[in-house]
């Protein structure tokens, strides 16, 4: 079984796409918000979303959203040492977004069986912001990782993407 993470910070549409991609069979682990001062939404993650897509008649994949806050940092150990990909969320007008991005992609390294990365733009973004973004973090990370775009509102766009990781992973994806 193919299993995929989804990690970004708090707000970034996890829970969000993996409910476009998988409607009311989706579990979600969303209680209020608390932490205002951190971000204005009213739910936020407290464990692991989850979700199973069929992409065709071999492949089906479970999708994992983690919390983004630090404090469950654990929740994404734990979901990163069960998955084979990883797509890191990231919203390029936010000042943190390339360190943020950078320190994910090390922790999937990391992880024992990640074998696919992937960055997702989910925030709108012009093509030049798009690609100033892409070449500040080709400089940065110590490795070639895709950067793609879509909105997590979006099934079709979410299942491209999809795709494109799924396509990136071995047939049979074995734990290292």
């Amino acid at each position: 079984m193919k299993r995929i993470v989804l990690l970004g910070p708090m707000g970034i549409g996890k829970t969000t796409a993996i409910r476009s991609l998988c409607g009311s069979l989706a579990i979600e682990c969303d209680v209020p918000n608390l932490d205002k001062q951190a971000h204005a939404k009213e739910t936020t993650t407290v464990g692991l979303d989850f979700g199973e897509i069929k992409l065709d008649d071999e492949d089906t994949l479970q999708v994992y959203g983690c919390p983004g806050q630090e404090r469950y940092d654990f929740v994404r150990e734990w979901a990163l040492s069960l998955a084979f990909g990883a797509i890191v969320m990231v919203d390029i007008h936010d000042p943190h977004s390339m360190e943020q991005t950078i320190d994910l992609i090390q922790q999937c390294h990391a992880a024992p069986n990640i074998q696919a990365i992937v960055v997702l733009i989910s925030r709108p973004a012009s093509a030049a912001q798009q690609e100033m973004f892409t070449v500040r973090l080709s400089a940065h990370a110590e490795c070639a990782v895709p950067v793609l775009s879509a909105d997590p509102r979006n099934p079709s766009q979410m299942l491209d993407t999809l795709d494109i990781i799924a396509a990136m992973l071995p047939d049979e994806v074995q734990p290292r």
